[in-house]
């Protein structure tokens, strides 16, 4: 067999690995709904978008450069295997939500990330072995739901806008439930890949390189 045909294979091989790669990464983005925004200061019963900065009551710091979060989930890994392609296994799992205000400028309402579906990109430290999700204090963040009214008393920690965090509050509906997101583009959400998808890429990519090479050297060989 000639050597051009076993490049071009590898060539072709590792293309197709990224593009599994690109198409299992892909299925993860969320395609944004079609949804009335509004000021909190204007809330009624009814489902709307609602954006502005995140105001924390309490927050847990990030392992990847210390920042104060009110959303923070921490995967840790460790690299396994001898192969050319390196594997990671997750090793440690852990997530902390605080309660936190979002104020627009108008008002302030009162949100649970834990109680909402969080789209947020993947920030990695220690080359990768550590990768968090994560919402910030004072990030822009926006937040789509159905609002209905709620009792004062349900309403923990203090706030210069206690009427308004009192009277409306995010709530899970036919829908699903709330959803927070510090991105406006769904082509910014990306979901951290599963390890399928990791080994489409790395394998991929090596593939890619190894063909490069293998022509390199043939072109001087032949």
């Amino acid at each position: 067999m000639s050597p051009w045909v076993f490049v071009a294979a590898i060539f072709l091989g590792g293309a197709a690995m990224l593009l599994v790669s690109r198409l299992r990464a892909g299925r993860g983005a969320h395609v944004h709904e079609a949804i009335g925004s509004c000021a909190i200061a204007d809330l009624e019963a009814g489902r709307f978008r609602l954006v502005g900065r995140v105001v924390p009551i309490e927050t847990s710091r990030s392992a990847v450069d210390g920042s104060d979060c009110v959303y923070v989930e921490r995967a840790e890994y460790r690299s396994v295997g001898t192969g050319l392609v390196p594997l990671l296994r997750e090793v440690e799992h852990a997530a902390a939500t605080h309660p936190f205000y979002l104020d627009d400028g108008t008002g302030r309402l009162l949100v649970d990330p834990g109680l909402a579906l969080i789209e947020c990109s993947t920030a990695t430290a220690d080359g990768g072995l550590t990768a968090e999700r994560r919402i910030r204090a004072s990030e822009e963040v926006a937040l789509v739901a159905t609002f209905a009214a709620v009792e004062a008393d349900h309403e923990p920690g203090d706030g210069p806008y206690r009427a308004a965090a009192r009277r409306w509050t995010p709530v899970a509906d036919d829908a699903g439930p709330p959803r927070l997101s510090h991105r406006t583009e769904a082509s910014m959400v990306r979901p951290p890949p599963d390890d399928l998808t990791a080994f489409f890429g790395g394998a991929g990519a090596m593939m890619l390189l190894m063909g490069g090479l293998l022509a390199f050297v043939a072109a001087f060989v032949l």
